[in-house]
């Protein structure tokens, strides 16, 4: 995939997707016993990367996929029932549920399910917050009241970000992103609590949220306090790209 695709700066095919992939065909293998392993791996693949394939590339990855499994072609694992809410909250929205809109909806709810932070990438107008505030309300539908954190973190400075000690009284300031993780982290019961951090990636900030969102799941202050995000908690970020992303964040 490397050698042959094109050098978007979003793909990765190092350790970290191969995990997620291995993960993901180990939830199919538990879920359908019966099913060859192949047809799983190869379903598994094909799901988890599709979405962050560009249009370009995409007749090359699934003639990649065909020679790796040649004569293997199984639909997608549908959830109906998510589907149906999803556009019946498209249609709440007065906005048409159009099939391209469902599947993002879907495979962003079926990488959510997967990993703990999440890039949605796209020129504004793409239906990047659409996509997620839809795919909340279809939880609340559902009975999983989903929780929802919305920050821009171009529109303050990174210790306004984070946090800072003053350095006169030696005192500890919260940060917003800092104060929210915390809050989402203390809040009692397992529904889902989403951070969603709308604005392009600098250095300034992402650097110092690699611990968060590599499998440690752990923001460590200036202040030395440690905050863990629980199980369902999870970050998405709104990006337009990652020009200015280091291959340590891309991968993550």
């Amino acid at each position: 995939c490397k050698d042959l695709l094109s050098k978007a700066m979003h793909y990765d095919w190092g350790l970290r997707a191969i995990k997620s992939v291995l993960r993901v065909a180990g939830d199919f293998k538990r879920n359908e016993p019966d099913k060859s392993e192949l047809t799983l791996l190869f379903r598994s693949l094909r799901d988890f990367n599709l979405p962050k394939i560009v249009g370009d590339d995409l007749i090359v990855f699934m003639g990649l996929l065909g020679d790796l499994f040649p004569g293997i072609d199984v639909p997608r694992q549908r959830d109906w029932d998510l589907e149906k809410k999803i556009e019946e909250c498209f249609v709440d929205e007065r906005l048409q549920p159009e099939e391209n809109a469902v599947l993002k909806t879907v495979q962003l709810a079926e990488l959510l399910a997967v990993r703990h932070c999440d890039f949605i990438m796209g020129t504004s107008g793409t239906g990047k917050s659409t996509c997620w505030k839809i795919l909340a309300a279809a939880n609340g539908k559902r009975g999983l009241k989903t929780t929802v954190k919305d920050l821009d973190p171009k529109a303050i400075t990174t210790t306004e970000f984070y946090g800072y000690i003053n350095l006169t009284t030696r005192e500890w300031k919260d940060g917003v992103f800092s104060l929210l993780l915390r809050e989402c982290a203390n809040a009692p019961g397992t529904d889902p609590k989403w951070i969603i951090l709308d604005g392009d990636l600098d250095a300034n900030w992402i650097e110092s949220m690699n611990s968060v969102m590599d499998d440690n799941k752990l923001l460590t202050l200036a202040s030395n306090e440690r905050i863990v995000m629980k199980p369902h908690m999870r970050l998405i970020f709104e990006l337009r790209d990652l020009k200015y992303a280091t291959p340590a964040t891309s991968s993550r």
